[in-house]
């Protein structure tokens, strides 16, 4: 008998570990995760846990399996697919049907945030559902918190498949969506319950358990989390941190002169002075000790008000990656100070 589970997380609490525990040379694995950073990641642990990549493992972002494994297979003929179009199609496409190729596909390029729908209305839904059947034991998916719109519908249909699955995911790290077409599932992360009512329709397990404590993140970030921005998330250490408002101008010269503190900007990292990334990108990232948070004017303004919790929910989303990348001290800076 096929288990099928959702496992949802919370920062920190071993998500790569679970999946990659979950591999050996037996059984044939496909493995989908949604950036190509965290693509390389998972490959580095594969190289770490077996000292090379097995053929029996199959390790591929999001659209490169989409495209590649459930599209390219069945339509490169009719379409004469060269690849993916990252641009959003132009307003003009949603005038067409969506049984004219026209809507799917611009010179050859198929568009991302209409691939998953294509699969739908050129019925090839049993078709790759028997192609995974065919080549794969299990599927793993990672990050499936950032799944949306047709997307998030196509793995619904691909739970149909007659093999394993485990999706994994941090339902507060949703930060990125696959692909908007329309208002299709607007409201899907608005809160958990409806999120995971989708799951429970598919008769697959919901595990809120077992990620459920961070061994990352000290009591003191973990506590800060839960009291300010209102996401649940405790520890599973007692490390002695702190989190730490800094304004004194010698201190924060100090801090961001030091590369050994990553410093996490709200966006346009590319710009800055000094070593830093955006909040929403550095998801996935496990290797800091301490870390500077640059709070952006709107988030300064209601850390001083003590309302984190208002932020805007993607907003809110980033700040809590943020904070929880941090394996020591936390320092929290104004923006206009820097």
């Amino acid at each position: 008998m096929v288990d099928k589970r959702i496992v949802l997380a919370v920062a920190g609490s071993g998500k790569t570990t679970m999946l990659i525990n979950q591999l050996d040379l037996d059984k044939n694995f496909l493995l989908v995760t949604y950036t190509v950073s965290n693509c390389k990641n998972l490959k580095n642990k594969v190289l770490k846990k077996f000292n090379y990549l097995p053929q029996n493992i199959t390790i591929l972002t999001y659209f490169d399996f989409i495209y590649n494994t459930c599209i390219k297979p069945f339509l490169f003929k009719e379409l004469k697919v060269k690849g993916i179009k990252w641009d959003l199609p132009p307003t003009w496409t949603n005038q067409l049907n969506r049984n004219d190729k026209r809507f799917y596909v611009n010179n050859g390029y198929l568009y991302h945030n209409r691939m998953a729908k294509l699969i739908d209305v050129a019925n090839l839904s049993q078709s790759v559902n028997d192609r995974i059947k065919k080549f794969y034991n299990y599927v793993l998916i990672d990050e499936v918190q950032d799944l949306s719109g047709h997307d998030f519908d196509f793995v619904l249909r691909l739970l149909n498949t007659n093999v394993n699955f485990l999706l994994v995911g941090d339902f507060y790290q949703h930060t990125y969506n696959t692909s908007r077409d329309g208002n299709l599932h607007k409201n899907l992360y608005s809160n958990l319950e409806t999120f995971l009512n989708y799951y429970s329709k598919q008769n697959i397990t919901i595990d809120l358990d077992t990620l459920k404590k961070s061994h990352r993140c000290s009591p003191t970030i973990c506590n800060y989390v839960s009291e300010n921005l209102g996401i649940s998330i405790s520890s599973a250490n007692d490390n002695i941190t702190q989190i730490k408002y800094v304004d004194n101008p010698t201190e924060i010269s100090n801090i961001l002169s030091d590369d050994s503190i990553i410093k996490l900007v709200y966006n346009n990292s590319n710009k800055r002075s000094f070593n830093s990334k955006n909040w929403g990108d550095c998801k996935g990232e496990d290797s800091y000790v301490d870390t500077c948070i640059i709070l952006n004017k709107t988030t300064y303004n209601l850390y001083k008000k003590q309302n984190l919790k208002s932020l805007n929910p993607i907003t809110k989303n980033k700040l809590y990656v943020a904070l929880t990348r941090t394996r020591g001290n936390c320092y929290l800076i104004p923006e206009d100070l820097t």
